[in-house]
């Protein structure tokens, strides 16, 4: 990947414009994936400068659907008869997506995962937290323009709104100093809204995900449900046509 030095002019509020009133009609997702072989760039910018300028090599062979980035693959996109099966490398979860969906519904849900992290501080390790989550992303919007970034798109565009739900329960050894403010047993959680958006014969054009960080009783966490944000993280993927 290269690192460059651009600059958008960030705009926090993002929503699509000219939605289409076909509430209750079903799309073929598997038609908003790319249709040929195509080169794709990419721009991740995030809250903290850490921003990237990629290229997605993208190759077709029958129904499947190829994606690679510095010669190694990132994605594997298959489409069946009756749903498309996307294998992505970095995290080794497949979703499994309906092919033909109404405006409104769910689209995929990912599996239910559980992972089990240490509680440090510095080497000593405290205790552990157990993280399970769960996430569904639903088919929200067909529009026909996002212009509310520097970099603006236009056409048949769909709009998915994906909830990741995290529940966090830690487990504290017995017996630690007065001063460790941790609770055996103690319940927390996640609430991730983030949001993606395909455009047709040619895939995924924009990825948003704007995080409100809360203090859970000096634990920060994500909860994009509140008004309240103790500070704000994001991180916007687009494609550069």
């Amino acid at each position: 990947m290269r690192k460059v030095l651009v600059s958008f002019t960030i705009v926090t509020i993002f929503w699509g414009c000219g939605s289409t009133s076909d509430n209750g009609v079903s799309i073929d997702i598997s038609n908003y994936y790319p249709n040929k072989n195509m080169i794709k760039s990419f721009y991740k910018i995030t809250d903290s400068d850490d921003n990237d300028l990629y290229d997605e090599h993208i190759s077709i062979d029958k129904n499947t659907i190829t994606v690679k980035v510095d010669d190694v693959i990132k994605r594997t996109i298959t489409i069946n008869s009756s749903d498309i099966r996307e294998i992505d490398s970095d995290d080794n979860l497949t979703k499994v997506i309906k092919k033909v969906v109404k405006l409104g519904a769910i689209a995929y849900t990912l599996p239910k995962s559980r992972v089990v992290k240490d509680i440090k501080v510095e080497n000593t390790i405290l205790g552990h937290e157990s993280i399970e989550s769960i996430k569904t992303c639903r088919l929200e919007g067909h529009i026909d323009k996002l212009n509310n970034y520097d970099i603006k798109y236009s056409g048949d565009i769909l709009k998915f709104k994906c909830i990741e739900d995290k529940t966090i329960v830690t487990k504290v050894k017995e017996n630690l100093p007065d001063y460790i403010n941790l609770t055996n047993g103690q319940k927390k959680s996640d609430y991730d809204i983030s949001y993606f958006y395909m455009k047709k014969n040619i895939g995924l054009i924009a990825k948003i995900n704007d995080d409100c960080i809360v203090d859970n009783k000096g634990t920060k966490r994500i909860n994009d449900l509140s008004a309240q944000c103790k500070e704000k993280k994001y991180t916007h993927i687009f494609f550069l046509m």
